[in-house]
């Protein structure tokens, strides 16, 4: 499949879904490469396009794969060499294979620009944290936008299509990880398809910035919000809001949507991909009480992988597993264990449907305790 062959199929779409228009993309990021969520006919399309000599235009990453790069999760043949397959095809799409679902931690992403972006919690922290501006495209649109280098212009490709609609009030202070996350699922249950307008909450970390992303935009279809004071251009959002209804967001809200924790089999943090002062943070905390009873998986991005050195072994001597290129999402690895507590709403959310495991909240500073219980 040639650019032209995209092209094509694009400006198609675009009849359909954008009145015929386009606009031309800086970058791309596509999902749908874990062996596990596109088994075969999933390679057998990445193949085809690999083989017509269709290559991406822009620079475009990927999310993460059912194999980690340094083979720490244990998997069976099938998966493996199916994993192989989908990295021979994207390499020779052109496709940058670091496979993370946190792209944005070295893809400049400048406010007021087009992308073509599959990843949900990805687009919402770049929508929400940069004003860069990337509707929620689905993996085969994502790449075929980043062959042809253009994509459908969208609603949230425009300035009227990012209009707040809904007034969300709360008055909570600093979140932490598992709050952040329960916020941004409480916001999209309750709205399901409008643009907040958030006032209210702080974010002081980069850990509770993607926790209330993944959570918004696995909650919900939203994949853009307008925080107060926080996202750029936030007072010229405010200036052109048509307000239509209002929900209001308290602690007793949080409190609520928690429930009791079970003896977990493994602690897990990183969905979205553990940020270095995360890591930073678990491993001060087990140096300080010793090896932990109980697995400590975090799963981080190749970059941050490599940043740590030789940290990474002396953190396995303390039971803390870290891994990077993938995720117990997507990976089928997690079928080993029965629960699992996590500081994560998006992995609370899919590991039970994908993989069958009960899933558990903590916070983080609970979830390590639970390693030592």
């Amino acid at each position: 499949m040639s650019r032209e062959y995209a092209k094509a199929v694009i400006y198609k779409i675009a009849d359909a879904v954008a009145g015929g228009e386009v606009v031309p993309i800086e970058t791309a990021h596509i999902s749908g490469v874990s062996y596990l969520t596109i088994g075969e006919i999933g390679i057998e399309f990445l193949e085809y396009l690999a083989s017509g000599g269709a290559k991406v235009s822009v620079f475009t990453t990927a999310n993460p794969a059912a194999v980690d790069i340094h083979g720490f999760l244990e998997l069976d043949d099938r998966t493996k060499q199916g994993q192989r397959r989908v990295i021979k095809a994207l390499v020779e799409l052109g496709v940058n294979t670091t496979f993370t679902c946190a792209p944005y931690e070295f893809v400049l992403t400048r406010a007021r620009t087009f992308h073509a972006w599959a990843e949900s919690n990805a687009i919402t922290y770049i929508n929400t944290f940069r004003d860069a501006w990337s509707d929620k495209n689905p993996g085969p649109l994502a790449l075929l936008s980043a062959i042809a280098g253009f994509v459908p212009k969208t609603q949230l490709y425009t300035l009227e299509g990012r209009r707040p609609t809904v007034l969300v009030k709360a008055d909570l202070d600093s979140l932490d990880t598992l709050e952040a996350g329960v916020v941004g699922a409480l916001i999209g249950e309750m709205i399901g398809t409008s643009i907040p307008y958030v006032k209210g909450i702080r974010l002081v970390h980069e850990s509770s910035r993607r926790e209330f992303a993944a959570a918004l935009s696995t909650y919900s279809s939203i994949v853009f919000a307008v925080l107060e004071k926080i996202t750029p251009n936030w007072e010229e959002y405010l200036r052109h809001a048509d307000i239509t209804d209002k929900i209001q967001i308290s602690e007793l809200d949080i409190k609520k949507y928690l429930r009791d924790v079970k003896t977990p089999d493994i602690i897990y943090l990183g969905c979205p991909f553990s940020d270095i002062e995360t890591l930073m943070w678990v491993i001060n905390e087990v140096k300080k009480r010793g090896p932990a009873k109980r697995p400590i998986y975090i799963s981080t991005s190749p970059g941050v992988y490599s940043s740590l050195g030789g940290l990474v072994e002396e953190a396995r001597r303390y039971n803390v597993v870290i891994f990077s290129g993938s995720c117990l999402v997507v990976s089928p690895h997690t079928k080993k264990y029965r629960i699992i507590a996590t500081d994560s709403l998006k992995a609370i959310y899919y590991i039970p449907r994908m993989h069958g495991v009960d899933v558990v909240p903590c916070k983080k500073t609970q979830c390590i305790e639970l390693a030592y219980a």
